[in-house]
């Protein structure tokens, strides 16, 4: 019965004059372009990682952040070098480590820069100790592709490997330094810090694409003008009725095509004029709303706060300055790697040259936010060295060391 009814209908239909609404354009399908050879092996998790670090603007600021963070000005001290001795060495090696000879200097910076970048996209930092000929120093120091190393246990034993197109290679324990964030004794690799979001950030970029065809399609507000047919005068032909009301048509809309933005429209009572467009504010707050959950879900992923990438979702200061004070233990407790790098490659040379003794990192982390609170605390701990003194509990030596031990900016 149904069929039939339909026949019916669109035979009717089919060479009537009735205009049908015109087709509203499809909204295309979201699909992120992963980058090519993008699968489920180490090496393309890796090239996704630094896809979305490189094209996804939240993940590229938190990645960005942590890396300016925890590049702070490096300090190094020697226990049995002097002072001009060890300038000299360390001069050397930043000259050593500058990737171009266009850059005159910043090798040491350059470097820490790019280990911090690697250890969180990447997961680890690796590289090779380039000797000279005779081996009595370093020659270069070449940062190696993570994407090509492959691990192997052997004899209870991680071994590790470099792909190379003619085959792979066993990479050296001696000259090789590989360093995995967050590594275990079952997967020494290493984990991205973008490794939790990888589906939460194709949501958000989804949402936007959404947000961005949707309001697209409802467009700006726009004046629609209606106009009441006019009736057919007694007596009037088809042919001069259709003239008369498309004259009365198109002197309406050349009235308005006419129109100053200082003039008015005057017309006949029979003339509506309106302005169309999205109503109301409920789906612009209801986007804001959406994203906002997937940004503070994202921000949870790369252990940051929302305040912290540009956006202001009420933070107080109080709460800021707490988190903050989190985050700088975080970033403390990652140098540590760093300064395990740093140590090796300086020891490295210093064995190489038959210099005695050993090599200390220590990463600047001062700052003028909360200094007040930093002081209060540095002033108590002297106060309560110099009550233990005075009350014969730590002989002069003993204090002066205690006292010595206050890390300003760390406290």
């Amino acid at each position: 019965m149904f069929k039939k009814i339909l026949k019916e209908f669109l035979s009717k239909n089919k060479k009537s004059n009735l205009r049908l609404s015109r087709d509203k354009p499809r909204l295309k399908s979201f699909e992120l372009q992963l980058p090519a050879g993008y699968g489920y092996r180490r090496q393309e998790r890796l090239t996704l990682y630094r896809f979305l670090a490189e094209n996804i603007p939240l993940l590229s600021g938190a990645i960005w952040l942590w890396t300016r963070l925890c590049s702070a000005p490096v300090e190094f001290k020697f226990d049995h070098l002097s002072d001009d001795s060890g300038k000299e060495l360390i001069a050397r090696i930043d000259r050593l480590l500058t990737p171009s000879s266009y850059q005159k200097a910043g090798g040491i910076e350059t470097v820490v820069n790019m280990f911090f970048r690697s250890l969180f996209i990447d997961g680890c930092f690796s590289g090779e100790a380039i000797l000279t000929p005779a081996g009595e120093a370093l020659a270069d120091f070449v940062l190696c592709d993570n994407k090509y190393l492959t691990f192997e246990r052997e004899n209870n034993h991680w071994q590790i490997f470099y792909e190379r197109d003619d085959g792979r290679i066993k990479v050296d324990p001696g000259s090789f330094y590989f360093s995995g964030l967050d590594a275990t004794a079952h997967d020494p690799r290493g984990v991205s810090m973008l490794n939790s979001i990888g589906f939460i950030s194709r949501l958000e970029q989804k949402l936007i694409f959404d947000m961005s065809q949707t309001l697209e399609r409802s467009g700006y507000h726009r004046v629609q003008v209606q106009l009441n047919k006019p009736e057919k005068l007694p007596g009037e032909s088809d042919e001069a009725y259709i003239q008369r009301a498309n004259s009365y048509f198109d002197s309406t809309v050349d009235l308005m095509k006419n129109l100053k933005p200082s003039d008015s429209a005057v017309t006949w009572d029979d003339v509506q004029i309106n302005t169309i467009g999205p109503s109301g504010q409920g789906v612009a707050s209801s986007w804001y709303l959406y994203h906002r959950a997937l940004v503070e879900d994202i921000c949870a992923g790369v252990h940051l706060d929302p305040f912290m990438l540009g956006y202001s979702f009420g933070t107080t200061q109080t709460w800021a300055r707490f988190k903050f004070e989190i985050m700088m233990r975080q970033i403390v407790a990652v140098q540590e790697k760093a300064k395990g790098f740093l140590k090796w490659l300086v020891g490295l040379e210093m064995a190489l040259k038959g210099l005695p003794g050993e090599v200390e990192v220590l990463f600047d982390n001062r700052r003028v936010f909360g200094s007040i609170e930093r002081f209060k605390a540095e002033k108590i701990i002297a106060e309560s060295i110099i009550a233990q003194y005075q009350a014969g509990l730590l002989d002069r030596k003993e204090a002066r060391e205690r006292i010595e031990k206050i890390e300003p900016g760390i406290i």
